[in-house]
C-alpha cells in the first residue's frame, strides 16, 4: 500500500511540474524620447533618441516613424530603419539627423517638444503607437545643445 501511495504522489508531482510554464512574458508598448538635440553648423539637427522597452522580454526594434513638434510648431520627421536590440525593462539610444522646417528656430531657452508616431519591432513582431511630450533645456558650456 505504501508503494502505491508513494507512486501516486510521484506521478502527481510530475504532472504539476509539467504544467508550469515559467515566468509570464509581458510585451508592453515602448516609447521614444529625445535625450539630446544639437544644432549642426549646416543648420540640421542631430537628435539622440532614447527608445524605452517596458516589456519584460528583449525586443528588437526595426523602424521608427515619428513627427516632431518644437514649441508647438511642426519641426520635421524622423523616419528610419533600426536594428536596435533592447533588453527587457531597459533602454537604448540611436542618433538621427533632421532638417528642421524653416519656421523652427530654437533660442537660448527651454524647448517644449512632442514626439509622436510608431515604433516597429521585429522580435516580438509588433507596431506600437507612442506619444511623448517633454522639455529640453540648454546645456551649459555647449552652445546649440539641449538636453
Amino acid at each position: 500500500m505504501k508503494l502505491h501511495a508513494l507512486l501516486l504522489v510521484g506521478i502527481a508531482s510530475l504532472v504539476l511540474v509539467a504544467c508550469g510554464s515559467g515566468p509570464v512574458k509581458r510585451v508592453s508598448p515602448p516609447t521614444a524620447s529625445i535625450q539630446e538635440l544639437t544644432i549642426q553648423p549646416d543648420g540640421s539637427w542631430n537628435l539622440k533618441i532614447r527608445v524605452q522597452n517596458f516589456s519584460n522580454v528583449p525586443m528588437t526594434f526595426s523602424a521608427i516613424s515619428a513627427g516632431l513638434e518644437v514649441n508647438g510648431i511642426a519641426a520635421g520627421r524622423v523616419d528610419r530603419a533600426l536594428a536596435l536590440d533592447v533588453p527587457g525593462e531597459s533602454a537604448d539610444i540611436f542618433s538621427a539627423t533632421l532638417s528642421p522646417t524653416a519656421t523652427v528656430r530654437p533660442g537660448d531657452t527651454d524647448l517644449a517638444y512632442r514626439l509622436h508616431g510608431n515604433i516597429e519591432s521585429s522580435e516580438p513582431a509588433g507596431k506600437f503607437n507612442f506619444e511623448r511630450k517633454s522639455r529640453l533645456s540648454p546645456t551649459p558650456g555647449l552652445p546649440g545643445t539641449w538636453r
